[in-house]
């Protein structure tokens, strides 16, 4: 009883405290909260756009059918995985970022020429476009002159195709360019035209394109990669889209065309296309065109829109 009398006690006490305390608080009117709640959500969405992450860039070597070898860079830093893929994959030619900020600079874009050692030629790319983009391939040839290489630098004006060995290239500006292998396969990569500034007029005009068998991105970021420009193409074209993993898992909630998703260390043919569900008519267009994809030292965002980054 004494024990039942106590805890009857303790139990009033602390009713009578938490009606104290509830009489204590301050009124709150819900709908001006709601209101300020709003307003702080506002303000945090002007800082945090909607971005949504595609993984990690790549790099692709680009295998063609007179045996010729082309790594290409897109967007990467300086990488001692650069030392493997020269070795093993022995490149012919090597596009090679060096407009620093957001790639290599033309001194670490050298070095990662001496590590790829292409047996051909060295093509500096992404560079000129952004107004922070100020190197220019003179730099980047006396850096790589240090090195005593084997392979011939060069440079691309844009809109002005020219030959490497067998294989038609067509600088498009920033990061964007077209190759049409020997046998005619026509390749796009990081097809963009919203942002990219330098495309010459002439090229500009998508009718061009209708013949694209393949499409290669490295990665999300709104200067390589927007759901707008490929949607555009895709009216005018038929071609297979080739992306790392998680930025071709996010393409196919937007675009109609089939999409290889696949991840570094791999590669692709019209034999693995069929294989995944590609129909066979458009993986015959690739013809004996192999694309690997290679480790690059860059991130990868997306936004849905293809909004660019607020600096």
């Amino acid at each position: 009883k004494v024990l039942t009398i106590g805890l009857v006690i303790v139990l009033v006490i602390a009713l009578a405290a938490l009606i104290s305390a509830r009489q204590a608080l301050p009124k709150i009117d819900v709908r001006v909260e709601v209101e300020k709640l709003k307003a702080e959500v506002e303000r945090l969405a002007k800082y945090v756009p909607p971005y949504v992450y595609t993984g990690e860039a790549v790099a692709f070597i680009i295998e063609f059918e007179n045996g010729a070898k082309f790594y290409f860079g897109a967007d990467t830093g300086l990488s001692a995985e650069m030392k493997v893929i020269g070795d093993f994959y022995q490149p012919d030619v090597a596009f090679i970022p060096i407009g620093n900020f957001y790639t290599m600079d033309p001194r670490a874009g050298a070095y990662a020429a001496k590590l790829l050692n292409p047996s051909s030629y060295i093509v500096p790319n992404h560079y000129g476009s952004f107004p922070m983009l100020t190197s220019n391939p003179d730099e980047f040839f006396t850096e790589v002159a240090k090195y005593n290489l084997r392979a011939k630098p060069i440079s691309f004006v844009e809109g002005e195709p020219q030959e490497l060995m067998g294989v038609r290239a067509l600088w498009l500006g920033h990061g964007t360019w077209q190759f049409i292998s020997p046998e005619g396969v026509e390749i796009f990569i990081d097809p963009q035209f919203a942002w990219n500034l330098k495309t010459p007029a002439k090229w500009r005009d998508m009718n061009l394109y209708r013949g694209t068998n393949l499409v290669l991105l490295s990665h999300g970021h709104f200067d390589h990669t927007t759901i707008a420009d490929l949607q555009l193409l895709l009216e005018y074209a038929d071609p297979v889209i080739i992306a790392p993993f998680e930025l071709g898992i996010w393409l196919k909630d937007y675009l109609e065309a089939p999409i290889v998703s696949i991840n570094k260390g791999a590669n692709v043919s019209k034999a693995e296309m069929v294989k995944i569900g590609v129909p066979e008519e458009m993986a015959e267009r690739v013809g004996k065109v192999r694309i690997h994809l290679v480790p690059a030292t860059h991130s990868s965002t997306a936004t849905p829109l293809g909004e660019p980054v607020r600096y």
